[in-house]
């Protein structure tokens, strides 16, 4: 009898980190991804893998099933045909291929690199089992992550996403190239400075030797 009084705590103790866990297990998927009900269906966007970070490989998170909460949510399969994606960025829109993801029922993916910082939306239309689908989703605080700057999560050094690299060596091309253009100019202008010198030195000995010969005619025309 002790025995069992002794299990019974201990049993109740992990029913409670099983429930804890499984809570906080949701928690982290609904503030990963977005899900919304449309019509009889449950559709969950987000990114593939977050946190999204700028320039690494990444996607679209599709998820659909039929039935919403407290009821017996069955995953809708087969829509990779009739289903199309679209990842917006600002005023820039490209389509995603959806596939269907690998060892989970009624989900779908659409690979792609996200290459600027900030929020994406992915657009989500075509059908589901005959019913028309037309619906955005948008990363932000309350739906799922924007995608962020490497720098931000880089440890232990900082690594700098590749359009500031980019940046900084173009600005040093353009540094080295007024550099270039500088020495030219200053080239140029010794060269002129040269030309000029000499110029003034042959002009001097010209008029060096004219004078000579005036002061030599002049005695003899004197004389004469």
């Amino acid at each position: 009898m002790s025995m069992k009084r002794a299990l019974f705590p201990t049993r109740l103790v992990v029913a409670l980190a099983i429930a804890t866990a499984g809570l906080l297990a949701s928690i982290g998927l609904a503030s990963a991804h977005e899900g919304r009900e449309v019509g009889e269906y449950e559709i969950v966007v987000g990114f593939l893998h977050e946190p999204a970070i700028v320039e690494e490989p990444n996607g679209l998170y599709l998820r659909v099933s039929k039935g919403h909460h407290g009821e017996e949510a069955q995953p809708v399969e087969g829509l990779a045909d009739t289903l199309q994606a679209e990842v917006i960025f600002g005023d820039q829109v490209m389509p995603l291929k959806l596939e269907p993801a690998f060892g989970e029922s009624g989900a779908y993916q659409a690979e792609f690199i996200p290459t600027a910082e900030g929020a994406y939306t992915f657009h989500i239309f075509g059908t589901i089992e005959g019913t028309p689908i037309d619906e955005h989703f948008t990363s932000g605080p309350e739906t799922f992550s924007e995608v962020q700057s490497r720098a931000e999560l880089s440890f232990p050094k900082r690594v700098p996403p590749a359009s500031e690299i980019e940046g900084l060596a173009a600005r040093a091309s353009d540094t080295a190239a007024t550099a270039r253009l500088l020495g030219i100019a200053g080239l140029v202008v010794g060269l002129l400075g040269l030309i000029a010198g000499a110029s003034g030195l042959v002009l001097a000995r010209r008029a060096l030797r004219s004078t000579s010969e005036t002061a030599r005619v002049t005695p003899r025309e004197a004389g004469s």
